[in-house]
C-alpha cells in the first residue's frame, strides 16, 4: 500500500506540474524572454533548442524546467497562436530523489525529443525534424535562490528543393549534360530550373567556384497541398537564365554548373553540363625554309593548322590550281593538324606561289592562309637553231655556217659546250671552229663538218643537252671506202663489179669505164644497174686483154666525181698446191704442222687439214684455216696418223700434199719432224761438222747484211705483220670438224686502199742511185739463196728511147711479180718457173702479190676522163691515175715473196735478161710507169 501511495503521489505531482505549466505557459508568452535564440533545421536533419540553465550564484542549483510550445490553428486556413502548451518538464525539487523526474508530451513530440541537462547551455534536441516542428519555444528554467529565466527559441524548419534541372530552348532536359556545340564567337543562353523547396530557394550560375548570375525569375506552381494554405506560401519554380554573349575559345569543355539552395545547413543541389565549342583555326605556318627546289625531285611539304576543332579542311594551291597528292596527321590532342603534300616540281612551277589554305568545316570565314614563292632549279633547257640567214636544206661544202644556243636555265649556267656527233668541239680558230659562248661558228665546211651539233649547259643541277640539229653538207660523189678493189674473175665469167659512193644527194648517175695497157672503153649503160649511190656493172673477160681495170664515176646535182672508184680484174683459177709442209713438233696427244701457202689462184683461198688414223682410215680431224699452221690436239697415244693437206678457193681445190705422223708413247716427247735414228760414221761425222760450219758462216752473212739494212728504214724494229708461226696457228682438237682460227692478217681486201701507195704507178721519193743500189743488194741476196731460181731485175725507164730495153719482142704479154712489203725490198723481180719448194728462210712473210700485165708493143697514150681526167701510158704498164711523178720516184725498195703460174720458159725470160743487162744506174726519165694491178 505504501507503493501506490507513492506512485499516486508522483502522479499527483505531475498533474499539479502539468496544472501549474499551463498557468505558466499562460503567462510566459506575455513575460519577458531573458534571451532569444533562433534556430533552423532542415526536415529531417536534428534540431537543436538552447536553455541555458547554469547558475549565476554559487550554492544555487536549478530545481524545474518547462518547455513550452506555441500551438498553431489552421482550421480556417490562417494561422493562429493560441497560448504555449507545456511539452517537457525536469522536476529536481526532491532533493532525495537520486535523479529528477522527466516528462514529454509524447502525444505531440513521440519519442523525438531529449533534453540533454549535462550540455553547455543544455538543449532540447529534436531528431529527424519534420515540418510542424517549426515554431516558437520557451524554456522555464526555476533556481532555488535565483531568478526563474525565460528563454525564447523560434525553430525554422527548411525544406530543401525537389530538383535542379538545365534545360534547352525547348524546355527540353540536356541529354547526357552537353550542351552544344557552338561557333566560337557566337552568343548562347543556358536556363537553369529549380523546383520546390522552402523558403524559395536561391538559383545562382557558377563557373568552377565563380559567381557568374544569381538573377532569378519565379513561378508559381497551384497545389492541393494543405500545408501551402497553412504556411500561407505557394510552391514555386525558381528559374536563371545565363546568357554568354560571344563564346571564347576558354568557354570549350567549359563546366558551368547551376545550384539550388535555401539553407546553409544542406548542400546546395546542382546539375552542370560542359560546353561544346567549334573553334577557328588560330594560326598556320609551313615548316622548314623556303629553299630552292630541284625539278623533277620529290619533296615532302607540312603545313601546320594549329587551333581548329573540328580538325579543319587543309588544301594546297600551285597558284590557282588545288594539289591532290596530301596526307594530313593530327596531334593526340587534336590541337595541331598538319597536311603533308608529297612534291615533284617542275620548270614550270618556278616563280609560282605555292600556299596552304586552313579552314573550319563549319564556322564560315574562317579560313587563314601561309604559302611561299616557289624557286625551283633545274637542270639548263636549251633548244638549238642553225643560224636565222641559213637554210639547212642547201649548204654546201665551202660556205661558213652558224648556230644559235638558246637556253634557260635556274640558276644560270657556268659553262656552254658543244658536242659534234657526241665528241666536244672546242675553240680552233685556225681550224675554223669558233666557239663564242652561245655561238658556234663553222668556217669553210667540209663534209667532215656533216653531222648532229648540240650545245649543252652545265649548272650545279646537271648537263643540259639540246636537240640535235643535223647539218646536212651537199657534195659532190666520192668513192666510198673499204670496197671490194679485186676481183679474180676467169675467162667467160660475168663478174659484178659494185660501184659505192658517197654523195649528198645521193642520187646519182654513174659512168663506168674499162682500162687496159691495150685499150680504154666505156661500159654500155645495158651492162649497168644504179640505184641511188650504187651501180653494179656486169663484166665478162674473153682474152688476157681484158683483164685490167675498170673506172667508175659518179655525178649528182652539185658536181662530178673528181677521183674515180677503182677496181681491179685479175685472171682466176685454182689455188697451188702446199710446200714445205713438215712436222714442227709432236707429243703424246699433239701433232703441229706448218706449210708454205702457194700462188691463191687470184682468189681468197683457205687451207685444210684431214687427219685419218693410219690403221683404218677413220678420219679423226678435219680443220679449215687462213693460214697453214695446223695444230691438233686431243689424239691417241702412240697412234699413226694419215695427215692430208690443201688449199681451197671458189674455184676449186689444189692437189692434196699427204704427211704421215705419229703420237708419242707415254714420257716420250720430242721436237721437230718425225725422228730417225742415224748411225754416226766418222764419214758423217765431218760432213755435219762441214755443214754447221757453213750455216753458221750463212747465219754470220745474214746478220750483217740485215744491221746494213737496219740503217736505211725509218724504224728500228722490223714488224713482220704478225705472220711468224708463232703467232698465227689454226687449233683443233682430235674430236671436232671444224677448227679454231685466230685470223692473223687482214682481209685480202683490207689492204686495197693501200693499194695505190704501194702501185707502181705511185712512184716513191727515194733518190735513184740508193734504190738502185738497194736492188743490186737484194738481188745477190736471193740469187745466193740455195734453193731459190735465178730472178731478173725489171730495167728502169729511159727517158731518150721511151721504152724498157730492145730486147723485147712485140707483142708480148708478161706478167711480173709486185711485192708491195711494209719493209720496202726492192720492188721489180720477175721469176720464170715454178719451183718444187722455196726455202722457209726466204719466205718469212707471205705478202699480197701484184701482178701487172706488160704490153711492150703499146706506146704511151692519154685517156680521156670525163671531168678533165688524165692518165699517161707507159710501154708496159696500162695507166689508171695521174700523179705528179719524179725521177726519184720511179724505184721502190722492195722484196720478192712469192711465185706466178702465169710466166712460161723462153724468149720472155730472155728478154728480161737482156733487160737487167742494159740496166743504165740512174733514172731520169719522168714518164709515170702505168700498170694494171692486182693484189691477192
Amino acid at each position: 500500500m505504501a507503493k501506490v501511495v507513492i506512485v499516486s503521489a508522483e502522479l499527483v505531482t505531475i498533474l499539479l506540474i502539468s496544472v501549474g505549466c499551463l498557468v505558466l505557459g499562460a503567462k510566459i508568452s506575455e513575460e519577458p524572454a531573458t534571451s532569444v535564440h533562433h534556430v533552423e533545421a532542415v526536415v529531417g536533419q536534428m534540431a537543436k533548442l538552447p536553455c541555458d540553465i547554469r547558475p549565476t550564484v554559487a550554492n544555487d542549483r536549478i530545481t524545474i524546467v518547462i518547455w513550452f510550445m506555441e500551438l498553431k490553428n489552421r482550421s480556417d486556413g490562417n494561422i493562429k497562436r493560441k497560448n504555449p502548451v507545456p511539452i517537457y518538464s525536469l522536476d529536481a525539487r526532491d532533493d532525495s530523489q537520486e535523479s529528477p523526474v522527466e516528462w514529454i508530451d509524447e502525444k505531440l513530440l513521440g519519442k523525438r525529443v531529449v533534453f540533454m541537462r549535462n550540455e553547455n547551455p543544455a538543449i532540447l534536441m529534436f531528431n529527424l525534424v519534420e515540418r510542424d516542428d517549426e515554431n516558437i519555444y520557451y524554456c522555464r528554467a526555476d533556481f532555488k535562490h535565483t531568478p526563474t529565466r525565460n528563454i525564447k527559441v523560434n525553430l525554422t524548419v527548411t525544406i530543401p528543393p525537389e530538383k535542379v534541372m538545365i534545360i534547352d530552348v525547348n524546355d527540353s532536359h540536356i541529354k547526357d549534360y552537353k550542351l552544344g556545340p557552338f561557333n566560337e564567337g557566337t552568343s548562347v543562353n543556358i536556363t537553369c530550373e529549380a523546383t520546390g523547396g522552402v523558403p524559395v530557394p536561391n538559383v545562382t550560375w557558377w563557373l568552377e567556384n565563380t559567381l557568374l548570375d544569381k538573377s532569378m525569375d519565379y513561378i508559381t506552381i497551384h497545389s492541393d497541398d494543405p500545408y501551402h494554405f497553412w504556411h500561407n506560401i505557394t510552391k514555386m519554380k525558381v528559374r536563371n537564365v545565363l546568357h554568354i554573349d560571344k563564346i571564347e575559345r576558354k568557354s570549350l569543355n567549359a563546366v558551368y554548373t547551376c545550384q539550388a539552395t535555401n539553407s546553409q545547413l544542406m548542400h546546395p543541389i546542382s546539375s552542370s553540363i560542359t560546353l561544346d565549342v567549334n573553334l577557328k583555326p588560330l594560326w598556320m605556318r609551313l615548316r622548314g625554309n623556303n629553299k630552292p627546289l630541284s625539278a623533277t625531285k620529290s619533296y615532302k611539304l607540312e603545313c601546320e593548322v594549329v587551333g581548329s576543332r573540328p580538325e579543319p579542311i587543309i588544301t594546297w594551291w600551285k597558284a590557282t590550281a588545288q594539289m591532290k597528292n596530301t596526307q594530313e596527321v593530327t596531334s593526340p590532342d587534336g590541337n595541331t593538324t598538319t597536311s603533308i603534300l608529297t612534291f615533284t616540281p617542275t620548270v614550270d612551277d618556278d616563280g609560282k606561289y605555292m600556299s596552304c589554305h586552313g579552314q573550319h568545316p563549319i564556322i564560315q570565314d574562317s579560313g587563314i592562309e601561309n604559302g611561299w614563292k616557289l624557286n625551283i632549279y633545274h637542270k639548263p633547257l636549251v633548244t638549238l637553231e642553225l643560224g636565222s640567214t641559213l637554210n639547212g636544206s642547201t649548204i654546201k661544202e665551202g660556205v661558213d655556217v652558224y648556230f644559235e644556243c638558246n637556253i634557260k636555265s635556274n640558276p644560270w649556267v657556268y659553262k656552254v659546250s658543244w658536242r659534234h656527233n657526241g665528241k666536244q668541239l672546242f675553240n680552233n680558230v685556225a681550224g675554223g671552229t669558233i666557239v663564242s659562248n652561245q655561238s658556234l661558228v663553222l668556217q669553210s665546211i667540209t663534209t667532215a663538218r656533216t653531222g648532229h651539233y648540240t650545245c649543252v649547259g652545265h649548272n650545279q643541277e646537271g648537263d643540259g643537252e639540246s636537240n640535235s640539229v643535223q647539218l646536212d653538207v651537199k657534195y659532190a660523189p666520192v668513192c666510198r671506202p673499204e670496197q671490194v678493189r679485186i676481183f679474180g674473175v676467169a675467162r667467160e665469167e660475168v663478174a659484178q663489179i659494185t660501184c659505192e659512193v658517197e654523195a649528198n644527194p645521193n642520187d646519182v648517175d654513174f659512168t663506168w669505164k674499162f682500162n687496159n695497157s691495150a685499150d680504154t672503153f666505156e661500159i654500155a649503160q645495158t651492162q649497168i644497174y644504179s640505184v641511188k649511190d650504187r651501180s653494179t656493172a656486169k663484166f665478162k673477160p674473153i682474152t688476157e686483154q681484158d683483164y685490167g681495170t675498170l673506172l667508175c664515176w659518179g655525178r649528182n646535182e652539185i658536181g662530178m666525181q673528181k677521183e674515180p672508184c677503182v677496181y681491179y680484174i685479175t685472171p682466176a683459177g685454182k689455188p697451188d698446191a702446199l710446200s714445205n709442209c713438215s712436222i714442227t713438233n709432236q707429243t703424246s696427244d699433239a701433232i703441229y704442222i706448218e706449210c708454205s701457202e702457194g700462188f691463191d689462184g687470184g682468189l681468197p683461198q683457205m687451207f685444210v687439214m684431214e687427219v685419218y688414223e693410219s690403221r683404218d682410215g677413220k678420219l679423226v680431224s678435219n680443220m679449215t684455216c687462213r693460214i697453214p699452221v695446223f695444230i691438233v690436239t686431243g689424239l691417241e697415244s702412240g697412234a699413226g696418223f694419215d695427215i692430208a693437206l690443201y688449199a681451197a678457193n671458189k674455184k676449186g681445190n689444189s692437189s692434196v700434199v699427204h704427211l704421215s705422223a705419229f703420237t708419242l708413247k707415254g714420257a716420250e716427247k720430242h721436237t721437230g719432224s718425225t725422228p730417225v735414228l742415224l748411225h754416226i760414221t766418222p764419214l758423217l761425222g765431218g760432213l755435219i761438222g762441214v755443214l754447221a760450219a757453213l750455216g753458221m758462216v750463212g747465219i754470220i752473212v745474214i746478220l750483217v747484211v740485215k744491221l746494213r739494212r737496219r740503217g736505211h728504214r725509218d724504224e728500228k724494229d722490223f714488224d713482220d705483220g704478225g705472220l711468224s708461226s708463232a703467232g698465227r696457228r689454226c687449233v683443233a682438237g682430235s674430236n671436232s670438224d671444224k677448227a679454231s682460227t685466230e685470223p692473223l692478217n687482214k682481209d685480202m681486201n683490207d689492204s686495197v686502199d693501200s693499194l695505190e701507195e704501194k702501185n707502181p704507178d705511185i712512184i716513191p721519193q727515194n733518190n735513184a742511185e740508193d734504190e738502185y743500189q738497194d736492188e743490186e743488194r737484194a738481188f745477190e741476196r736471193l740469187n745466193n739463196a740455195p734453193s731459190m731460181r735465178v730472178y731478173s731485175r725489171l730495167q728502169s725507164p729511159n727517158q731518150t728511147n721511151g721504152s724498157y730495153g730492145k730486147a723485147v719482142t712485140p707483142g708480148e704479154i708478161t706478167y711480173a711479180e709486185l711485192s708491195i712489203s711494209n719493209q720496202q725490198m726492192p720492188p721489180h723481180v720477175i721469176y720464170n718457173q715454178h719451183p718444187p719448194s722455196v726455202a722457209l728462210n726466204v719466205i718469212r712473210r707471205q705478202e699480197p702479190t701484184v701482178y701487172a700485165q706488160l704490153d711492150m708493143k703499146r706506146i704511151p697514150q692519154i685517156m680521156p676522163h670525163p671531168g678533165g681526167f688524165q692518165t699517161l701510158h707507159h710501154p708496159h704498164m696500162p695507166a689508171y691515175l695521174t700523179r705528179p711523178i719524179r725521177d726519184d720516184h720511179l724505184l721502190q725498195d722492195g722484196s720478192i715473196s712469192s711465185e706466178t703460174p702465169l710466166l712460161g720458159t723462153g724468149s720472155t725470160l730472155s728478154s728480161l735478161k737482156e733487160m737487167s743487162g742494159s740496166r743504165t744506174p740512174s733514172v731520169t726519165s719522168t714518164l709515170p710507169r702505168p700498170v694494171t694491178a692486182t693484189r691477192f
